[in-house]
C-alpha cells in the first residue's frame, strides 16, 4: 500500500491531537484571557468618557395671517420644497453654530491635567480668563498656569516661534497684563480647589486655551449628527458626541433656539422692508394730500364757492375717469422706474412685489418673480453647502441672470403699453377740456382741485389698508418649531462601551488564543504513535516503549530494578517481536540508531540488553557512537580503552570487554574518542570483531550514532541482523521518517523495525494517543493485562483529578 507523503502541515484533522495540543497550550490560553482581561480594564480605567447630547425638534410653519384676513391677497414669498433637507442643511451650517457658540462661554476653554487623562472644565473652572490676542498663532495653544496664592499666579506658555516664554509674576488675581503675544485678565474664584488639583495632581495642574470661534465650529461640525427622525411627523434629531457632556448638551440645545431664531428673522426680514417701503410711500403720499386739501381750501375761501352748482356733471365725471386713469398710469409708470431701479441695485424680491400691489393686471411680472425668488432659494441652500466658486453655484448665478433680463424686458414692453394708453388718455382729456370752455373758470378750477383730492384720498386709503395686510402678514410669521426634547445632561456616557469592550476584549483572547492552539495544530511535527508513523513508511512497527515518570538512573538500566512494571514489559514485548523479524540460528547482531540525539537509542540500547539478558541469552552492547559515547556512563565505567583502542589495534577484544552487574549482560565501551570514527567503523578489524563476539555472545547490540546527524553507523545497519530505528514521542519530528525511508530506498537496509520511545502512558488511558496495542504481543499484555504490572506513579493533572472526582460522585 501507497505511504502517505510527509508533509510539514498536519493534512488531517485529529480530534485527539488537537485536544492534546489544546492541553498543553492551556496556561497560554489563560493568560491570553487574563491579558485580554487586563487590556479591557486599562481601557475603561484610561480612557476619558464620551458622552451624547440629544435634542429633538419639529418642523412647522403657519401663517397666521390668513386666519385673520377673510381673503388672502398676499402670495407667500417662501415655497416650502424639501423643508426638511434644507433645515438640516442649515443646521449643520456654521452660520448656526457660530451662532450658537458665541453665545456659550467658549472664547477660552479651561483644563485640568491628570497624570494621564486630561479634562475640560466647561463652566467648572475654578478661574476664568479675559483675553485680547496679538498674534493669532497663540490660538488654540495651551497656556499653562501655576497658582502661587490665592491672589496671585504666574504662566508660561511655547510662543510662535516655538520658544518657551514664562512670566513667574507673582501676577496678581483681576489684572489686566501684556504680553507679546496676548493682553490677560485672570480672576480666582475658588483658590482651595486649585489648591488640591495642584497638590494632587501635578504642579502644573490647569491650563487654558484661547479658541477661533470659526475653527471651533469646524470640529463641532464634524462631530454634529443631524438625521431625521420621522419624515412624517417633520421630526428632525440633534445629537453630538463630546467629552464634556455639559457642552455638548449646551449646544445641541443651544442649536434647536437659534434655528427657531434665524428662522424668524429671515422669514420676518421680507416683510419690514416692504413695511418700510410701504410708511415711505405714505408720507409722501400724505403731503400730496395735505397740499390738494389745503388746495381746495384755499379756493372755497378765496372764490367764496361752499357747493357749486355743476352743470357738465356728465362732462365732469368723463374728465374725473380720464385723469384718474392718467393718474394710475402716471402710478405705474413710477412702479416699473422704481422695479427697474431696484431691479440693478439689489434683488429684494419683497420690494418687487410692493411695487406690484397697485397694479391690477401683474399676473406676468409676478409669475417671472416668483420664479426669480424660487432661483434665490436654490442659491441660498446652495451657498449653505458649497462654495461660490463650484460649477452648481455659477450654473444658479446664470439663471438667476438670465432671470433678470427676462424681467426688466417684460418691464420694458409693460412701461411702453402704459406710455402708449397714457397719451391717448391725454388727447382725451384735452378734447373734453375744449368742451369745457363755456363752464365758468371758477367752477372748472374747482372741480379740478376736487378731483385731486379725491384721487390723493383713495391712493392714501390703499397704502394704509396694505400697511395693515402685510403687518398682520408679518406677525403671522411666527415659526411654530416645537423643540420636543432638550437635552438634559444626565446621561451616562456612550463611551467606552463598558459591556462591549470587556466583551470585545475576550473575544480577542479567546481568538489569539484559539489561533494559537490551530497555529500549533496545523504546525504540529511531533510524532505520538506507531499508527503515525506507519502512515508514512514501510518499515515494521516493532513496539513502544512508555515515558518513565521518575529520574533515570545514571545506569539507565531499568528492568532490572522493578522487573514487573509497564516499561520492562514494553522492551520484553518488543524483544518477543524480534523474533518475528528473523528466528534463524545462530548469533544475532541488533544495531539501534535514531535521527538526532536525545530519542533514546543508548537507554533502549541498554534495556532491551537487559531484557533480552534475563531471558538466559548472553548479550554484549557495543558503544559504536564514538564522538558521543554514553554507554560507560550508564554502567558507569571508566572510558579508557574499547571500540577505538580496538578497531586500531592497540588492545584486545577480551581486554576491552566488561561485566555488567546482571548476569550474561557484558559491553564494551566506545573507548576514547578517535579523530576518525567513521573510518574506524568501516575498518576490516570492525568484522572480524563482530565475528570473534558471535562466537562468544547470543546477541550483539550496537548502540550506532544518529544517523541524521553523520553516516557512520550506515554500513553496520546493513549487515545487522535487527536494525532498529529509535524516534521519541512528542519530540522526534514528522520529517526523521524520511531518514528511515532513505535507508530503505537508498541504503538497501532490510528489515529495519522502529521502537517509539518516550510515549506518554496517561495518553492511552484517557484516550488522547494511538496504537500502543500496535505490534504483536504487547497489545495484549497492556490491553488485557492492566492492572497487573506495577507502574510508576504519575503525577496527576487538573484533568486526572476532575475524572476522579466524578467517578468517585458516581461511586
Amino acid at each position: 500500500m501507497a505511504k502517505k507523503k510527509i508533509s510539514p502541515i498536519n493534512e488531517e484533522f485529529d480530534f485527539k491531537l488537537l485536544v492534546t495540543i489544546a492541553r498543553k497550550n492551556l496556561l497560554w490560553f489563560t493568560l491570553f484571557l487574563l491579558t485580554a482581561i487586563l487590556i479591557a480594564l486599562l481601557i475603561l480605567r484610561y480612557t476619558a468618557p464620551v458622552y451624547e447630547s440629544t435634542s429633538v425638534i419639529q418642523l412647522s410653519e403657519q401663517d397666521n395671517a390668513r386666519s385673520i384676513l377673510s381673503e388672502s391677497k398676499i402670495k407667500s414669498f417662501t415655497e416650502q420644497g424639501n423643508k426638511m433637507a434644507s433645515a438640516i442643511e442649515l443646521m449643520r451650517s456654521k452660520v448656526i453654530i457660530e451662532r450658537v457658540l458665541k453665545k456659550l462661554p467658549l472664547q477660552v476653554s479651561y483644563y485640568s491635567k491628570g497624570e494621564i487623562l486630561t479634562s475640560e472644565l466647561y463652566k467648572q473652572s475654578p478661574f476664568v480668563v479675559q483675553v485680547r490676542v496679538k498674534d493669532s498663532a497663540m490660538i488654540g495653544r495651551q497656556i499653562i498656569v501655576d497658582f502661587l496664592s490665592k491672589d496671585t499666579y504666574s504662566i508660561s506658555y511655547v510662543n510662535s516661534l516655538n520658544n518657551r516664554a514664562s512670566f513667574k509674576g507673582p501676577i496678581p488675581s483681576g489684572v489686566w497684563i501684556s504680553t507679546p503675544d496676548f493682553e490677560l485678565n485672570l480672576s480666582i474664584y475658588d483658590y482651595e480647589t486649585i489648591r488640591a488639583l495642584q497638590q494632587d495632581l501635578s504642579k502644573d495642574a490647569f491650563f487654558f486655551k484661547i479658541n477661533s470661534i470659526s475653527e471651533l465650529s469646524g470640529q463641532i461640525a464634524k462631530s454634529l449628527l443631524i438625521v431625521p427622525l420621522n419624515v412624517e411627523a417633520q421630526t428632525i434629531q440633534i445629537k453630538l458626541k463630546d467629552k464634556t457632556q455639559q457642552k455638548a448638551s449646551d449646544i445641541v440645545n443651544g442649536i434647536a433656539i437659534e434655528f427657531n431664531k434665524y428662522d424668524l428673522e429671515k422669514n420676518s426680514e421680507v416683510a419690514d422692508k416692504i413695511l418700510d417701503f410701504i410708511d415711505n410711500t405714505i408720507s409722501s403720499i400724505d403731503i400730496e394730500l395735505s397740499n390738494s386739501e389745503n388746495s381746495l381750501e384755499k379756493f372755497k375761501k378765496e372764490n367764496k364757492i361752499v357747493n357749486p352748482d355743476l352743470t357738465a356733471t356728465g362732462i365732469m365725471r368723463q374728465i374725473e375717469e380720464i385723469q384718474t386713469e392718467i393718474y394710475a398710469y402716471n402710478h405705474e409708470l413710477n412702479l416699473f422706474a422704481k422695479i427697474k431701479k431696484e431691479v440693478s441695485e439689489s434683488t429684494d424680491i419683497g420690494k418687487f412685489l410692493l411695487s406690484l400691489s397697485g397694479r391690477s393686471d401683474n399676473n406676468i411680472i409676478t409669475a417671472q418673480l416668483g420664479q426669480l425668488q424660487d432661483l434665490l432659494e436654490k442659491q441660498d441652500q446652495i451657498r449653505l453647502q458649497a462654495t461660490e466658486n463650484s460649477e452648481l453655484f455659477k450654473s444658479i448665478q446664470v439663471q438667476l441672470d438670465n432671470q433678470l433680463k427676462l424681467i426688466n424686458r417684460t418691464i420694458l414692453n409693460e412701461e411702453l403699453n402704459f406710455k402708449a394708453k397714457r397719451e391717448s388718455k391725454i388727447k382725451d382729456l384735452a378734447s373734453i377740456e375744449q368742451k369745457l370752455g363755456i363752464i365758468p373758470q371758477q367752477q372748472a378750477e374747482y372741480g379740478r382741485l376736487t378731483r385731486l383730492f379725491t384721487i390723493n384720498e383713495k391712493f392714501y386709503s390703499l397704502l394704509l389698508e396694505k400697511k395693515a395686510e402685510f403687518s398682520i402678514t408679518r406677525a403671522g410669521y411666527v415659526p411654530q418649531h416645537i423643540i420636543l426634547q432638550n437635552d438634559l445632561a444626565n446621561s451616562a456616557p456612550v463611551s467606552p462601551n463598558k459591556a462591549l469592550i470587556i466583551s470585545a476584549c475576550l473575544i480577542i483572547g479567546f481568538l489569539a488564543g484559539f489561533i494559537l492552539i490551530i497555529t500549533r495544530y496545523l504546525l504540529y511535527n511531533e510524532i505520538n504513535s506507531l499508527e503515525e508513523v506507519g502512515q508514512y513508511t514501510e518499515a515494521a512497527m516493532l513496539g513502544i516503549v512508555p515515558k518513565y515518570k521518575r529520574e533515570i538512573p545514571i545506569s539507565q538500566l531499568l528492568v532490572d530494578k522493578n522487573p514487573k512494571s509497564v516499561i520492562s514489559e514494553a522492551f520484553r514485548s518488543i524483544r518477543t517481536n524480534l523474533q518475528f523479524i528473523s528466528n534463524d540460528e545462530g548469533a544475532k547482531v541488533i544495531a539501534l540508531t535514531s535521527t538526532i540525539s536525545g530519542e533514546g537509542k543508548t537507554f533502549n540500547a541498554i534495556n532491551l540488553a537487559g531484557v533480552i539478558a534475563f531471558s538466559g541469552l548472553k548479550v554484549v552492547i557495543l558503544d559504536l557512537d564514538m564522538r558521543k559515547p554514553k554507554i560507560h556512563l550508564g554502567f558507569n565505567v571508566e572510558n579508557n580503552h574499547g571500540i577505538s583502542t580496538l578497531l586500531i589495534g592497540k588492545d584486545l577484544p577480551e581486554n576491552c570487554i566488561t561485566k555488567s552487574s546482571l548476569a550474561n549482560l557484558d559491553f564494551i565501551t566506545a573507548g576514547p574518542i578517535p579523530p576518525n570514527p567513521a573510518e574506524l567503523i568501516i575498518n576490516p578489524k570492525m568484522e572480524k570483531l563482530l565475528q570473534y563476539l558471535k562466537g562468544i555472545y547470543d546477541i550483539i547490540i550496537i548502540d550506532l550514532p544518529p544517523v541524521g546527524i553523520v553516516s557512520d553507523g550506515i554500513p553496520i545497519m546493513q549487515v545487522a541482523d535487527y536494525p532498529l530505528y529509535i524516534l521519541r514521542a512528542n519530540y522526534s519530528r514528522k520529517m526523521f521518517i524520511a531518514q528511515i525511508n532513505k535507508l530503505i530506498t537508498e541504503n538497501k537496509v532490510k528489515n529495519i523495525s522502529v521502537i517509539l520511545n518516550g510515549v506518554e502512558m496517561s495518553k492511552l488511558k484517557y484516550g488522547y494517543g494511538y496504537g500502543y496495542s500496535y505490534g504483536y504481543g504487547y497489545g495484549y499484555g497492556y490491553s488485557y493485562g492492566y492492572g497487573y504490572y506495577e507502574e510508576e506513579d504519575e503525577p496527576k493533572t487538573l484533568f486526572n483529578k476532575i475524572s476522579d472526582l466524578f467517578k468517585k460522585k458516581k461511586a
